[in-house]
């Protein structure tokens, strides 16, 4: 099942991985390890394939229930992974996706999935609700003092910007309209919503196009309040 910004309508070259859920006929065994780990292989210029293996039972059982599952994230395969996939944004998102079938014979013709999980949206709201309150919070504490002391002009890495800017809004986008949003959409739900950030999200937004955008210690700072503004909503939402 594939899931993720190539479903969303952001998937861009160079940038952007390709997410698929993959569910097999029987748990995955210690054999199939090194048989996984070479089908995500890809060669230095070639495209991340990131995954998670399940069973049926397990993908209608919902991620709740799932402690561990063999993981692909970031290129790296983890036999027992927790967290990563396992939660019920993925779960909204293959609702969302499309699904073929592989045999010996080859893959099927892709088709929009039929799959329904009845919960899978109200547990996606508490699950970013949650992430925001203890991820992106502590993460933005982190990166607050890792910036003390530097130069408000001096450069600072775009992909760790475009995470911070976008991935927190996603998951207000999640909380407050009940909606799994790509990085480019969360930019301009992000920029309506708080207006005073709209240029920092647009160039947040042409970075993931693959535009050539620099950013500054001065513009981390900016998207550090940002990130506050967007655990403050999902907070007073909970209330």
């Amino acid at each position: 099942m594939l899931t993720g910004s190539a479903m969303l309508d952001d998937w861009r070259p160079g940038i952007s991985d390709i997410d698929l859920v993959l569910i097999t006929t029987r748990p995955v065994a210690a054999d199939d390890l090194p048989v996984i780990a070479e089908l995500h292989a890809v060669p230095e210029a070639g495209t991340q394939i990131d995954g998670v293996y399940l069973t049926e039972s397990q993908l209608a059982a919902g991620p709740d229930a799932i402690e561990v599952a063999p993981q692909v994230i970031g290129g790296e395969l983890i036999p027992a992974g927790e967290g990563g996939e396992l939660t019920w944004v993925t779960w909204c998102e293959i609702e969302n996706g499309a699904e073929a079938t592989v045999s010996d014979g080859g893959v099927s013709a892709w088709r929009p999935s039929a799959r329904r999980f009845p919960g899978a949206l109200d547990g996606a709201r508490a699950f970013s609700r949650t992430n925001l309150s203890t991820y992106w919070a502590r993460l933005g504490s982190e990166t607050w003092e890792q910036l003390a002391g530097r130069l408000e002009t001096a450069n600072v890495n775009p992909v760790a910007m475009r995470w911070v800017v976008l991935g927190p809004a996603r998951l207000v986008a999640t909380v407050e309209r009940g909606l799994i949003l790509s990085k480019t959409d969360a930019g301009r739900f992000a920029a309506r919503r708080w207006p005073e950030f709209e240029d920092l999200l647009s160039r947040a937004v042409a970075s993931r196009a693959g535009k050539d955008v620099e950013f500054t210690v001065h513009d981390a700072r900016r998207a550090i309040a940002l990130l506050e503004r967007c655990v403050t909503a999902a907070a007073v939402d909970d209330r």
